[in-house]
């Protein structure tokens, strides 16, 4: 008897999972996005508030000084979100590919494998975060202003780091489903738990930006034990069997080679702006506090707007991978073209607001003129590339979704390491350190005219693919003739 068979006759709830995960292969593409976009990005937004929250208390409560504490050192945190994105795009795409093939041994071996890899880079991520922590902030240019909240802030966040790379893992293999409601609840307990525990810890008791970072650390437990019971309950076809929690080489190389594109994209954001608050620092301008402040605030705001962003790239990768490991390449041409016009719409809207309107969306966070003023002038420079981001993205998660990591990783890896990490070695050099921010816009233009050059070529064998998939599908013979 093979390995690669479905879920055993006769287990009805299983039936059940079974018949959601096929409903990505079936339902109205249109329908289909929506209903799966809609509940990670609200999801994702009440995570992104709690972002918003947390710059809000800290700001208005702390001062300047401790924003720009926690943000300077947020590059180490973005170190771990581009961990878990490694693990998680990679064995989102393997899994769901494998059950769209039927192959829920893969599915499950592949689960397993992504859980013991996570848990194993993460204890290695924490004992060497707060080893060398002073060392790493010196290396980062912390200034002596921001150094007491940068130390506070971390040490939580580091030693957290397991739990948060497990968590992931868990809700990428659970999105592959198409399950998307569970993941909904995990990020809604956890950004809700973060935004009452923040008040508590900074109002009540005392605790400063130790606090927040608590908060934080207190809201990815509750995540980490729902989704927890997510599995142990039986509630999803992918089940973890111990057996399958080991670090098999096969599996963890095609995780890796398929997660790649999106860590090397977080790595090389974080690299970004570890660079340009360094230059910013060493500038030794008298507000070069202020401006790191402002970046950092701006940096929180830009990912509350990303995250919606990010929710529809996820289901569209979701959606995307089912349908090409079942050979429905029709529905997956239809799936790229929507969901770039849908995030291409949302980046507009969101350009526009930020461009149009800083100045009001500031002072919510801060009564700070000095702030408010730089915030202002970033602003317009970091937002106007983001209408470009929708087509860019979903251009480049298309390849990661299909399986082919080369030209995903060559996608990645224009707006950072082939345009920003340069130029923001040369130009401030050359011209000074106000004209960092031109950099931003121009990454964006670049990327998107690339990577609208490759998906082109992508489409028409897609187009290939379909037309000799429906001359198959047609009779052999025609009566008429």
């Amino acid at each position: 008897m093979s390995n690669d068979t479905a879920m055993p006759a006769g287990n009805s709830e299983s039936a059940v999972t079974e018949n959601q995960s096929q409903r990505l292969g079936k339902a109205p593409i249109t329908a289909l996005f929506a209903s799966m976009s809609m509940p990670i990005i609200f999801g994702l937004l009440v995570g992104g508030l709690y972002n918003v929250v947390d710059a809000f208390f800290v700001t208005r409560a702390l001062g300047a000084n401790a924003i720009g504490g926690i943000s300077i050192v947020f590059p180490l945190q973005m170190i771990v979100i581009a961990i878990a994105s490694l693990i998680g795009t990679g064995t989102a795409s393997i899994v769901a590919r494998r059950l769209g093939e039927k192959n829920l041994f893969s599915a499950e071996k592949t689960a397993g494998c992504a859980i013991a890899f996570a848990l194993s880079l993460g204890l290695l991520w924490s004992a060497i975060g707060l080893f060398f922590i002073q060392k790493i902030l010196d290396l980062m240019g912390v200034t002596q202003a921001l150094m007491p909240y940068s130390f506070e802030y971390l040490r939580p966040i580091l030693l957290a780091a397991p739990i948060t790379l497990l968590t992931s893992a868990l809700s990428d293999i659970v999105r592959a489903e198409g399950k998307m409601q569970f993941v909904m609840f995990s990020m809604l307990l956890s950004s809700i738990a973060n935004i009452i525990l923040d008040p508590i810890a900074i109002y009540m008791l005392e605790w400063g930006v130790l606090g927040v970072a608590l908060a934080t650390v207190v809201a990815q437990l509750l995540s980490f034990g729902l989704m927890l019971y997510v599995f142990l309950a039986g509630k999803t076809e992918v089940r973890i069997q111990l057996a399958n929690m080991r670090l098999k080489w096969q599996e963890t190389k095609e995780i890796v080679s398929l997660g790649a594109p999106v860590f090397i994209n977080y790595f090389g954001v974080s690299a970004v702006i570890s660079l340009v608050n360094f230059s910013l620092a060493n500038a030794a301008l008298p507000e070069s506090d202020y401006m790191i402040s402002a970046y950092g605030l701006l940096g929180r705001i830009f990912m509350f707007l990303f995250f919606p962003l990010l929710g529809m790239m996820i289901a569209y990768q979701t959606i995307c991978s089912y349908n090409f490991g079942a050979q429905h390449y029709a529905r997956v041409k239809e799936i790229s073209v929507l969901a770039v016009k849908v995030t291409t719409l949302y980046c507009f809207a969101c350009s526009l607001i930020m461009m149009l309107f800083p100045h009001f969306v500031l002072s919510v966070f801060t009564s700070d003129s000095a702030l408010i003023e730089e915030g202002v002038d970033i602003a317009q420079y970091i937002f106007i590339g983001f209408i470009t981001a929708g087509a860019a993205n979903i251009w480049s998660m298309y390849f990661q979704a299909i399986g082919r990591a080369r030209p995903a990783l060559f996608l990645s890896c224009i707006r950072v390491y082939f345009v920003q990490l340069p130029l923001l070695l040369i130009i401030p050099t050359l011209v000074g350190i106000h004209s960092i921010w031109f950099i931003f816009p121009i990454a964006d233009l670049v990327t998107v005219a690339v990577s609208y050059l490759v998906i082109r070529v992508a489409y028409k064998q897609l187009d290939e693919w379909a037309k000799k998939q429906h001359q198959q599908t047609m009779p052999n013979s025609n009566p008429t003739s």
